[in-house]
């Protein structure tokens, strides 16, 4: 899409621990779907000193290549605690002030958590943007919470009430809690590195590194794999590897089930973040499925509960373009 002389867009940004992801939509668009984000372009975060300088350099690719005739206002989604002008990502080196950042640009920015823009994406994607796990579907016209729930560079936890507020948490930062013997023999392994072990810990790349770390420990060799190489093993049919994704699935199903029950999302609860659709090849959804339901006297009511892999392909800048629609439409006029 080369944007009109006189047609204005509206930049958003999903930024996470490892990469930035820009893109464009038409102001006064409604989105409904990856195929209204255009304009997408990735860039490495550790390839900028100053988080100015990543957003730059999109907007210079954007205008060279004809997508960026007239920039109307820009909304950031960031990893991390959002609310104060100085906004520190806790997963990469990047920190600075939005006033300073709306001063040198010369535009409005608005800055949304990454996980309150996947929240938001929900209601603009389609039957191809998401893989249900069970028979449970969303009631139309429902008017309960719906939740979030994503592994990536970390783990964020998200929801949204029946008025459209949304809650924002640090809940991928929870303490673990195993099911099983083995789940607790692994938390026994896991607490010679860290004194207090997170979900995250398990639910995120570093969390699969530690899951094989913990898994080889238990054979009596210690061993590390990155993310990518556990799953490049996993493909390759490597037992130590297909463990660690088994244990994975077991305990991303349990959590999410626990974050529907502590948050009352019981209208859905959707898989999110960038681990997932990377490795939907090896995943177990009955697995997840079967974890998230596994609730004791509530497993009746888990079972209940709509859950789905979100697969669509940018969610994040899907997401940042609904909160811009929201925000306008809110504006006072």
């Amino acid at each position: 899409m080369a944007a009109a002389e006189n047609q204005t867009v509206q930049v958003v940004a999903d930024i996470g621990g490892t990469n930035a992801r820009f893109a464009c939509v038409r102001s006064g668009d409604r989105v409904t779907g990856s195929e209204d984000i255009q304009a997408v372009k990735k860039f490495a975060c550790a390839n900028y000193p100053h988080f100015e300088e990543a957003v730059r350099s999109y907007l210079a690719w954007g205008e060279a290549h004809g997508h960026l005739a007239r920039v109307e206002r820009i909304c950031l989604a960031v990893a991390g605690p959002v609310g104060q002008d100085w906004i520190d990502l806790p997963n990469n080196h990047w920190a600075f002030s939005v006033r300073a950042l709306e001063q040198s640009l010369g535009l409005p920015v608005t800055i949304i958590n990454d996980f309150s823009a996947q929240i938001l994406s929900i209601q603009a994607l389609g039957a191809d943007d998401l893989l249900w796990l069970g028979n449970a579907r969303p009631v139309a016209n429902a008017s309960g919470v719906t939740a979030v729930v994503g592994a990536g560079t970390g783990l964020g936890v998200s929801a949204l009430t029946s008025g459209g507020e949304i809650l924002p948490s640090e809940g991928g930062h929870v303490s673990f809690a195993p099911v099983n013997a083995h789940q607790a023999a692994i938390l026994g392994q896991l607490w010679q590195r860290y004194e207090r072990v997170s979900v995250e810990r398990l639910l995120s790349g570093m969390g699969l590194a530690n899951l094989y770390w913990a898994n080889a420990c238990l054979e009596g060799a210690e061993k590390t794999l990155s993310a990518p190489e556990i799953t490049a093993g996993a493909r390759t049919g490597d037992a130590l590897c297909k463990r660690t994704i088994e244990d994975f699935c077991a305990i991303l199903g349990s959590v999410a089930g626990d974050a529907a029950l502590m948050i009352g999302a019981y209208d859905g609860v959707y898989l999110s973040g960038g681990i997932l659709p990377q490795m939907l090849d090896l995943v177990d959804t009955d697995l997840i499925r079967r974890s998230f339901d596994h609730k004791g006297r509530f497993s009746d009511l888990c079972a209940a509960i709509p859950l789905a892999i979100i697969t669509a392909a940018e969610p994040g800048l899907i997401g940042c373009a609904q909160a811009l629609r929201l925000s306008c439409a809110t504006a006072p006029s």
